[in-house]
């Protein structure tokens, strides 16, 4: 670690960067809603010592547990949120990216790390995806060296994200690959498991107590409101989620992750891009519920093209070394650019469409008022309402009336919503209702000339 601090403090650096580049430019804040509900979780478990949406209310509206409980730790000690926030995850990207030098063992390969435009923009995001990724790559990284702690750590990644419980039969995969099978094998197997059985199992209780689900509501919502898309043809599908990884650097090293030879982790990344294909192909927001992939296609890709040598005695490979080495580089950094004018964007959106009305909120309608929205996390956080989350997160009842307009109206109608809040376009044939009077409205900036897209908030009469 003492040779490697440099790559660490690059690690560190970059989504720093990020946030200190947008002040600059006056942007602050998160460039997805999803951050806010975190915020709100963590607040009132720092605060009150509740895990709850609305104080008073459990709910199993938090997809990750383990983040939220970290996010707390910071309003326990009085922490700006958002100095904690990024905080936290600047560091986590240096681990990240420590822990990829150590599983490659190659020093190029772990400086792909904080210059993948993907994993900067994550660590910027105040979203969970960090540390799912560190919990990912530490788990292949002991799976030889300590079966326990790659359990343990396949036991958190399943409190970060309820997809790390694919990891399991994979690792057991890459263990049985180095012992070949026998009785070492199945003990250390049987280790391995009683290590991820050993944290998962208070997760499970931990949901079943909250919403009589094992996992939290989040993983059944979002299922349900994008449902309509699993009709698309499987092979646009297959096309539009296995190809998000890959906008930028990261094709560029494509042909080494064949030649990589770490079958299990392959195999492993194509299950769980397929997983998505199959119950949530969905690409928005540069493909954030993707990206935990993009450490093991680095550390896979760049095993591969160990065949640039800088000072190789063929000029021709030398040449030809030399100037991948150069396309890399040059690529990698331009696309940090990218992702950083993506991430100034995104924010301004969130703030202009989420927390811009969540203020609005506040500072208009009475305390307490019942208002049904589409997008809680900013009003949850900044307006004192009694909230009806129309996208399920914390209000499972809609999920089964997601993408049902008269169900959810009705819905609506009889938790007698004082307001409501959404895009008119999202669902057109009630937010039309002449008992609905929209009586504030953004003004977008995700489509400045569609007023589908413009946040409108509506009165009920």
């Amino acid at each position: 670690m003492k040779k490697d601090w440099w790559l660490i403090a690059i690690g560190v650096a970059s989504p720093l960067l990020y946030v200190i580049v947008a002040r600059v430019f006056g942007v602050v804040g998160f460039p997805l809603d999803d951050a806010w509900i975190h915020q709100v979780y963590a607040r009132n478990l720092g605060w009150y010592g509740q895990w709850a949406f609305t104080l008073g209310q459990p709910s199993a509206g938090s997809t990750s547990p383990l983040w939220t409980f970290l996010l707390a730790i910071g309003y326990a000690l009085r922490i700006d949120y958002a100095v904690w926030t990024i905080t936290i995850n600047a560091i986590l990207l240096g681990v990240l990216t420590f822990l990829v030098m150590q599983v490659a063992n190659l020093r190029y390969v772990a400086l792909l790390i904080p210059l993948e435009w993907h994993l900067v923009w994550a660590a910027a995001s105040g979203m969970e995806t960090i540390l799912f990724c560190v919990l990912i790559v530490a788990a292949w990284f002991f799976v030889n060296r300590s079966p326990l702690t790659c359990g343990v750590m396949i036991g958190l990644a399943v409190w970060t994200r309820p997809e790390g419980a694919t990891l399991l039969p994979f690792c057991a995969w890459a263990l049985w690959a180095a012992d070949g099978g026998g009785i070492r094998f199945l003990k250390r197997l049987g280790v391995m498991i009683a290590g991820a059985a050993l944290i998962t199992i208070p997760y499970l209780l931990f949901n079943l107590s909250l919403s009589g689900q094992i996992f939290p509501n989040t993983f059944f919502a979002k299922q349900s409101e994008y449902a309509i898309l699993t009709q698309l043809p499987l092979w646009q599908r297959m096309f539009n989620i296995f190809s998000s990884p890959f906008i930028g650097v990261l094709v560029l090293i494509l042909p080494g992750i064949f030649f990589s030879k770490r079958w299990s982790a392959l195999a492993w990344v194509c299950l769980f891009l397929f997983l998505y294909v199959l119950r949530l192909p969905v690409t928005y927001q540069h493909g954030r519920y993707l990206i935990p992939v993009i450490p093991l296609l680095i550390i896979m890709g760049g095993e591969g093209m160990t065949w640039a040598r800088l000072n190789a005695e063929a000029m021709w490979r030398r040449l030809l070394s030399r100037a991948w080495v150069l396309t890399v580089s040059v690529v990698a950094v331009a696309f940090w650019v990218i992702g950083l004018n993506a991430w100034i964007t995104d924010v301004r959106i969130i703030n202009n469409e989420m927390v811009r009305v969540a203020k609005w909120v506040n500072e208009n309608l009475p305390r307490g008022s019942s208002v049904a929205a589409h997008d809680i996390g900013a009003l949850g956080y900044f307006a004192d309402v009694r909230l009806i989350d129309l996208a399920g997160l914390v209000s499972p009842d809609v999920i089964p009336l997601m993408r049902d307009e008269a169900r959810l109206w009705v819905f609506i109608r009889e938790r007698n919503s004082q307001y409501v809040i959404n895009y008119p376009g999202w669902c057109p044939n009630f937010l039309s209702s002449e008992s609905l009077t929209p009586i504030f409205q953004t003004g977008t900036l995700c489509d400045p000339l569609n007023p589908n897209f413009y946040m409108t908030v509506y009165k009920r009469r």
